[in-house]
């Protein structure tokens, strides 16, 4: 399967905890941007023809891309294809949404560019905590967008919520959670707060104005689960929830390591058997763009063997699939016995045929079973 990813690279406020690649400009970046884009797509087509042809699936994400406005997501759509991106017959087409620029005109534009699945930013539906982490709408403004959302025929729709946050109690997320999963969802994602220092958040917990309460991630994950699975949503990825048939398959192809193209500032790609991404800021990006491609300007990252079996330990152990022993086989690895009895016994791995995957806390101490599991990969004994 054959992914890409665009990035719209514009928020109309950029979130307290907000690291990622977003910027607050005027609007008549937008069209500067939708050129840019333009370009960069267009010579990827003039260096790699018909490969576009063969893109499976769809995500526009940012940023906001429904900042945009409706004209401009037209555009934007009208870009991809003409470079030959089957927008009528993608397997999946995402668009995300934002509370506050999420309305009628913007989703039938999209729905008319062959958007199937929406993915939006809720958070919380406390207006207090909103306030807290600096989000541009409040819980009323989030109500409406996912009325007009699960109002729509046909349309998938994904919500995001984060836990963990300053001054948020165990009884005040689980309420959330149970909310926004008496609203007719086929998909729902959670993520704990990850303070970057360098965000307004950060620096305000560095000076003692605001603390997290560590003690209360691991209870907050393990209950989130748990109701969510008394819902019929079964957990396919560490943070990602879904009924069945109902899973991200654009998301899924980044977690078994197939290819996909990114265009945008920041956007990151696979392809070719090479990790890379642009330019991360915006300035940097048209730079870059103007420049005519020059080579030096991405990031490249060449997977080899040992990258390749890194990679599929590491993420396999995130999805409910979990690590297909056969496949690392064929890379020429095992796992010691010894190694696996000891994570079974702990009750944090499953061996099920050939398949290891996490179980209870597995989950929670993901990393510390995916380091020891790499660092005991052996040459597999029957490879000839």
């Amino acid at each position: 399967m054959l992914g890409l990813y665009v990035h719209v690279p514009f928020c109309g406020k950029i979130c307290d905890y907000c690291d990622f690649s977003a910027i607050k400009v005027p609007n008549y970046f937008h069209l500067e941007y939708l050129d840019l884009v333009n370009c960069e797509i267009a010579h990827f087509t003039d260096t790699h023809p018909g490969v576009l042809n063969r893109v499976d699936t769809l995500y526009v994400g940012g940023g906001t891309p429904s900042l945009l406005l409706p004209e401009e997501i037209s555009c934007l759509y009208e870009i991809l294809g003409s470079a030959g991106v089957p927008l009528r017959t993608l397997r999946e087409s995402t668009m995300e949404f934002n509370p506050e620029s999420c309305d009628a005109e913007r989703l039938a534009v999209a729905r008319e560019c062959g958007v199937d699945r929406v993915s939006i930013g809720i958070q919380t539906f406390d207006g207090a905590l909103l306030n807290r982490i600096g989000r541009s709408h409040d819980a009323g403004t989030g109500e409406a967008a996912l009325e007009l959302l699960t109002g729509v025929s046909g349309l998938r729709v994904s919500a995001d919520l984060m836990f963990n946050l300053p001054g948020q109690t165990l009884d005040n997320f689980l309420g959330d959670l149970r909310h926004l999963s008496d609203y007719p969802l086929g998909h729902i994602s959670f993520y704990g707060l990850k303070v970057d220092p360098h965000t307004r958040l950060g620096y305000r917990i560095a000076q003692g104005k605001e603390s997290v309460d560590e003690d209360l991630y691991a209870p907050m994950y393990r209950q989130g689960v748990e109701l969510l699975a008394g819902r019929g949503f079964d957990r396919y990825e560490t943070s990602n929830f879904a009924k069945r048939g109902d899973e991200s398959l654009h998301n899924l192809n980044y977690w078994r390591r197939g290819e996909y193209l990114a265009f945008g500032p920041g956007a990151h790609g696979f392809f070719g058997g090479v990790r890379y991404h642009t330019p991360e800021k915006y300035a940097p990006w048209r730079n870059y763009v103007k420049s005519g491609f020059p080579q030096d300007m991405l990031m490249l990252d060449p997977i080899g063997k040992d990258e390749a079996l890194a990679e599929l330990v590491q993420l396999s152990f995130r999805t409910r699939e979990g690590l297909d022993l056969a496949e690392l086989h064929e890379m020429g690895r095992e796992i010691p016995e010894k190694v696996v009895l000891k994570w079974v016994e702990k009750g944090l791995l499953e061996r099920a045929g050939n398949r290891l995957s996490l179980v209870g806390d597995g989950w929670l101490f993901m990393d510390r079973v995916v380091e020891d599991v790499f660092l005991a990969l052996i040459p597999y004994s029957n490879l000839e």
